[in-house]
């Protein structure tokens, strides 16, 4: 099958970076798109929305989701409903229903010959391409590009409900003279410290990144400046005694969304801001702007 361009000119770059996004179909939605299970109101809003949303390249993304391989168009709509057909008559020969993976194999693969060299994706496939496509590795938080997401979405709710969402910007003091005396392994050590630290300390609604290097970042969805400051003196007080030995202290900055920081790059600004105060005032501190 010979592959065409689009008039949004994709790249499977594009196709793939798009199953891990945080608003992604699942193979289970899709499944239950096909019939293999019933669809609850939410998640028929929320296939609504994606098809307006993609409008003719929504059955390329389904076909992709599920084959890895990109169908035009003009011809997914179509090879999607000779699936669904190709499906209800394999159930109704077996007599029992017919997965929509199976069904859609068996159809590229034997009926059309539009799939060669057949490699299954499974659910588990996708969740371990999304968590490393999402998580740093060294300390098993969320890393930059999601944070960024994340954030985006959380203003989004502010602008749309009024929900409140405070942003925490961690940095470790001195960091980089402790790597000078104590090595960079030992440097990574408090790096995974603090990532099972922050996971440990915080809610589970919040949402803990490392932002770079030494320097974290904690979404707090439903706070203000006053119940995130509570939350960083708490952090504070709590790595001081597990990081004793090592004397690592934390200098935290606190903004929260407002008039004034109702987008991802204000928020951060104000959240850099307080952090750079705090380190300007002396370190091992919490600053919070209001």
């Amino acid at each position: 099958m010979t592959e065409h361009l689009s008039a949004f000119h994709e790249t499977n770059s594009d196709r793939l970076e798009r199953l891990v996004s945080l608003n992604a179909l699942t193979l289970d939605l899709v499944s239950a798109l096909s019939g293999d299970r019933k669809l609850i109101k939410p998640e028929k809003l929320f296939l609504d929305d994606m098809k307006k949303k993609r409008g003719i390249m929504f059955f390329s993304d389904v076909l992709f989701l599920i084959t890895h391989q990109y169908f035009t168009a003009e011809l997914a709509e179509d090879t999607w409903k000779h699936i669904l057909s190709h499906k209800d008559n394999l159930s109704a020969k077996l007599g029992r229903n017919v997965k929509l993976v199976v069904a859609a194999i068996d159809y590229l693969s034997n009926s059309t010959m539009d799939m060669k060299n057949v490699t299954l994706i499974t659910e588990d496939d996708v969740s371990s391409i999304i968590k490393f496509s999402q998580h740093d590795n060294l300390t098993g938080l969320f890393n930059h590009a999601h944070f960024y997401q994340s954030l985006e979405m959380q203003l989004r709710y502010y602008l749309r409900y009024g929900t409140s969402v405070a942003l925490m910007m961690i940095d470790i003091d001195n960091f980089k003279p402790f790597n000078d005396k104590y090595g960079h392994q030992k440097g990574d050590s408090i790096l995974a410290l603090m990532g099972a630290f922050l996971m440990e300390t915080t809610r589970g609604v919040d949402i803990c990144c490392r932002y770079g290097g030494d320097e974290f970042a904690v979404i707090l969805p439903l706070s203000g400046t006053n119940s995130a400051s509570l939350l960083a003196s708490r952090i504070q007080e709590r790595i001081s005694s597990l990081s004793n030995r090592y004397k690592i202290s934390l200098s935290i900055g606190i903004a929260s969304c407002g008039k004034d920081t109702n987008t991802t790059t204000l928020l951060v600004k104000k959240a850099d801001d307080a952090l750079y105060q705090a380190k300007r005032n002396g370190k091992n501190q919490v600053v919070a702007l209001a």
